[in-house]
């Protein structure tokens, strides 16, 4: 198995994935396969039915779906299991939480379901493409979960790879070290 994995979502630098070397192992949240047809797993952590019933996310899951269809060797984790699609995993919430010894499941957006996955699998080094949370919602709501498994991620030796210009993860508000007034520094 791949040491490597990448972890593709919408925001800003999603295109960056090019770049990667051909036959890698990338994770796909929601419908980021349409944008990079190499992705090999996807994660769509919402009721696919409610989505498709959505007008906001209708087209897109459509798509997203007729193209799962088309790739059956293309894990597709999901909350609930869909008999239409025989490459649909049931996401084992249980498993992964047991895993971490976590006294309570924490996930609070798509990709740290991805990450978590990574870890478990023995990924050595993970890099991260569109996965910013710099949108409001995502750096009030989702920020804090994803510093979590980020934080376990690096905890347990993983090699983490970030987009520094785009996100807003593993930094402060003004970018600035608490106490010390300075300005962060990356060591990636």
């Amino acid at each position: 198995m791949s040491k490597v994995v990448y972890l593709l979502g919408k925001g800003d630098g999603w295109d960056a994935i090019k770049d990667v070397p051909k036959g890698s192992v990338i994770y796909g949240v929601n419908d980021a396969c349409l944008r990079t047809p190499e992705v090999t797993h996807t994660f769509h952590m919402h009721d696919l039915k409610d989505f498709h019933n959505n007008k906001v996310t209708e087209s897109s899951t459509r798509l997203m779906i007729n193209h799962c269809q088309e790739h059956p060797e293309m894990p597709l984790y999901t909350v609930r299991r869909y008999k239409e699609f025989p490459n649909c995993i049931l996401y084992p919430l249980e498993e992964v939480t047991d895993y971490f010894k976590l006294p309570t499941p924490y996930f609070s957006s798509g990709p740290e379901y991805m990450i978590a996955w990574a870890i478990k699998e023995g990924f050595e080094e993970m890099y991260l493409y569109g996965l910013n949370m710099s949108s409001h919602e995502e750096y009030y709501e989702q920020k804090p979960g994803m510093e979590f498994w980020l934080g376990l991620a690096l905890g347990r030796g993983m090699k983490v790879h970030m987009q520094w210009k785009q996100t807003s993860l593993l930094k402060t508000k003004d970018d600035k070290l608490y106490g010390y007034f300075m300005k962060q520094w990356r060591n990636y």
